[in-house]
């Protein structure tokens, strides 16, 4: 079998995309090496037995580091780097997104073991999905691969999260997955200074909200000015909170540690809005302008109510339109302190809840303890992101 013969990027005659870095690196397959091209080409006969079609074609995308990769042999990197020069595969920095936008646009199934966790917002057709994923096992047939559908899983949404959080890490090189450390903590924790005072995120201004830097040759950059950066202190640590309506989340905030975060309709002074629009006239009319006060010690959050119609706290269960609101522990009206459980939601009233969210970010010591129910996919790729101070009292 001549490989080069079922190669093409014209997406109008091929019958698969495949994730050729995957294939290759996958030590489930044949193959003594950590990456192996042979493996594609066991490939490539399994997709022509499973099609029935001796002239079957495939659309290959390759991460860019794959021909670099010293795992495989000078002559296997010198045939990646001729296919590429030809046109027969596709090179990209990270595959999936080309991988996901022909699945998308084209209809194309996707030969993969990825789980693309950190693409469900952007596609949320990929969950649960039965017929448009497939992967390569080893088999008895000839080349010791064969072909197989798969079904992907719809995960929790910490795990999502989670992964779409090392893949930003992993674009400005803040994740070493090379070595196996993960997330550059060390580097993440900090806060940094770029030698440009006017400099949007780095500059004078810099506050805790910063995004993480660029890590490139050993040396901490801005992404903006490719300079240097200085290394101006610990960064406060920071855990995020979703608040939902009728189920839907609606925005995500954050609370420091050691800093007291008041929420409500309308705060009397620093704190977090309630944007009008997300509320009912009942809800409106029972959330107080202070509402609730919440602390976060590093470890816990605690809350305490400072409303006129009480706030109560229950295990989560997403509630919707015409739901009761759901039994609870109503918070002690003397402004007690309550801490906040895994799995436990503060209703603020009927329909108006916030939950911790289950991301677990770069500065987080742990995993969360237990898995936080999943919102409604096409909800979250919607939902906004900061909070906004509605007009009026």
């Amino acid at each position: 079998m001549r490989i080069e013969e079922h190669l093409t990027l014209d997406v109008d005659a091929v019958d698969f995309s495949v994730d050729l870095s995957n294939v290759v690196r996958n030590r489930a397959l044949p193959g003594d090496r950590p990456a192996d091209l042979r493996r594609f080409l066991g490939l490539i006969r399994a997709v022509v037995r499973y099609t029935r079609d001796d002239s079957a074609q495939v659309y290959a995308v390759a991460d860019g580091s794959l021909l670099s990769l010293p795992a495989l042999t000078a002559q296997e990197r010198s045939t990646l780097h001729r296919w590429r020069s030809e046109g027969l595969i596709q090179v990209r920095n990270v595959a999936d997104d080309r991988l996901l936008e022909l699945a998308d646009l084209a209809g194309l199934p996707v030969i993969s073991d990825d789980k693309f966790l950190d693409t469900y917002r952007t596609y949320p057709w990929i969950a649960g999905s039965r017929d448009r994923f497939f992967r390569a096992v080893a088999g008895p047939d000839e080349g010791g691969v064969r072909l197989e559908p798969r079904t992907m899983p719809i995960p929790p949404d910490w795990q999502i999260s989670r992964k779409e959080e090392e893949s930003r890490l992993l674009a400005v090189g803040m994740y070493d997955r090379r070595h196996g450390t993960g997330a550059r903590r060390q580097l993440l924790t900090r806060q940094w200074r770029c030698p440009e005072d006017d400099c949007p995120i780095f500059g004078a201004g810099a506050t805790a909200s910063q995004p993480p830097p660029m890590f490139r040759n050993g040396t901490v950059r801005c992404p903006t000015h490719q300079r240097q950066l200085a290394d101006i202190g610990p960064k406060p640590a920071q855990k995020q909170l979703k608040l939902r309506v009728d189920g839907v989340v609606k925005a995500r905030f954050m609370l420091v540690a050691g800093t007291a975060t008041v929420l409500g309709r309308a705060p009397t002074g620093p704190g977090v809005a309630l944007a009008r629009e997300w509320l009912d006239e009942t809800a409106h009319g029972r959330i107080s302008r202070d509402h609730v006060e919440l602390t976060w010690d590093g470890a816990r959050v605690t809350v305490r109510d400072l409303s006129r119609n009480g706030t109560w706290i229950r295990h989560d269960r997403a509630s919707g339109p015409g739901r009761p609101l759901p039994s609870g522990r109503r918070l002690p009206t003397d402004r007690t302190a309550w801490t906040l459980r895994a799995g436990e939601v503060v209703v603020l009233c009927d329909g108006v809840e916030l939950v911790a969210s289950g991301r677990t970010y770069v500065f987080d010591t742990e995993r969360p303890t237990a898995p936080v129910p999943r919102d409604a996919l096409a909800a979250e790729a919607a939902e906004a992101t900061v909070f906004e101070r509605p007009a009026g009292p």
